[in-house]
């Protein structure tokens, strides 16, 4: 018997897989996700912000329109619905204070209130930008009024419930006059 054996040699080849891929079109990676999430979150938060910021703007434009207007029906109310008290005051030009107005202005201890709160009416008339001297009577006037109603300023009420025949109308001017003095002499690069 002749045996003779063949050798088989089994070549071994690797066998490749063509089956598809599992992976859908929609299937992200949760790194995918968070990033999508993220870059979206970002970009709508800018749009939003930048919708405040607009509104911002547009605010601070009215904004500004408003306080020009205010001060347009303000500087109209001081000056020509004042009363002045003519024997505390010179109608000349410019008004200036008479010996009974710088009495008046003593006797109820405003020169007093003045040396003590001076810093709150410059600021006052410093907040006017004033550029002239009329400007700056203008808003010594209006500080009287706006200021009338701080704790410093509790004098001028008492004053004016126990002299009814006066009021504040009455008043602010011949005080406005003293801190328009006041304010003239600490800038006299105010000229005209």
């Amino acid at each position: 018997m002749n045996n003779t054996s063949s050798s088989q040699t089994t070549e071994t080849t690797p066998v490749v897989s063509v089956a598809p891929q599992s992976q859908s079109f929609f299937a992200f990676s949760l790194y995918d996700v968070l990033v999508l999430v993220g870059v979206s979150s970002i970009i709508a938060a800018l749009v939003y912000i930048g919708r405040k910021l607009q509104i911002l703007d547009d605010l601070r434009a009215t904004v500004h329109k408003i306080k020009v207007n205010v001060k347009v029906v303000s500087d109209y109310l001081v000056k020509h619905h004042n009363k002045f008290n003519p024997a505390e005051l010179q109608a000349y030009s410019p008004l200036a204070l008479t010996m009974q107005g710088k009495e008046f202005v003593q006797q109820i201890g405003f020169d007093n209130a003045l040396s003590q709160h001076k810093a709150e009416f410059m600021d006052f008339i410093g907040g006017e930008n004033p550029r002239l001297k009329y400007d700056v009577e203008v808003a010594a006037i209006k500080s009287i009024h706006a200021l009338y109603q701080k704790p410093f300023m509790e004098f001028l009420k008492v004053f004016l419930y126990n002299n009814p025949t006066r009021s504040i109308e009455d008043v602010a001017p011949t005080l406005g006059v003293y801190v328009r003095d006041m304010y003239l002499g600490e800038h006299p690069e105010i000229t005209q």
